[in-house]
């Protein structure tokens, strides 16, 4: 009669468990994200974390996440605003996504900046390209693998520090550097390196 009743109950749990939606969904960003299940407020997922969310009813429903930015010293994000969005269409189940530095509209890349250089330095991503953009930073000296938000990655994609003296270093076309999920690439800046 025990084993009948432990039957039972697993059956019930199993049926419950599958009846429902679940979403599994992993951050593989450098950085937190916002996620939010249709109209539920957004709830925020730290990087390299998974989640696991109820999806509410049966029918289609619409996950939308977006990076947390960076703030610059003045208080302004840092980098592009990068974002998804994830439609559930399965009625029941675990519904498995994630957050990646590949987009279905473009990818990005995330570079730290390490300043081993004695001057602050000025940071531009794609440099003399036409998605040019200044972090609106300063990376102090001695500053190690500091996070400046995301950017769109190009083949050509570029990073450019400038000292006060108005002298440049620059790492250029970093596209097939960047292959990871997070989209990270490490850059290091010395006073040698600025010309």
């Amino acid at each position: 009669m025990l084993v009948v009743l432990l039957g039972v109950g697993a059956a019930l749990a199993g049926w419950y468990l599958l009846s429902r939606r679940t979403l599994v969904f992993t951050n593989q960003l450098a950085a937190p994200i916002w996620i939010a299940v249709g109209q539920a407020a957004p709830v925020t997922l730290p990087a390299g974390e998974t989640a696991r969310l109820s999806v509410p009813g049966s029918g289609t429903q619409v996950v939308q996440w977006n990076l947390a930015r960076p703030l610059s010293a003045d208080e302004r994000p840092m980098g592009e605003e990068v974002r998804g969005s994830v439609v559930v269409r399965e009625p029941r189940g675990i519904v498995r996504r994630s957050a990646s530095a590949r987009g279905t509209d473009a990818d990005y890349f995330a570079p730290l900046i390490t300043n081993s250089s004695d001057s602050l330095l000025r940071v531009t991503v794609n440099a003399g390209l036409e998605g040019s953009v200044d972090c609106n930073c300063a990376v102090r000296p001695a500053a190690r693998r500091v996070f400046i938000g995301y950017y769109r990655l190009y083949r050509n994609s570029t990073v450019q520090a400038r000292d006060p003296a108005g002298r440049t270093a620059t790492f250029r076309d970093l596209g097939p550097s960047v292959t990871t999920a997070d989209g990270v690439v490490g850059l290091r800046f010395e006073s040698r390196d600025f010309r």
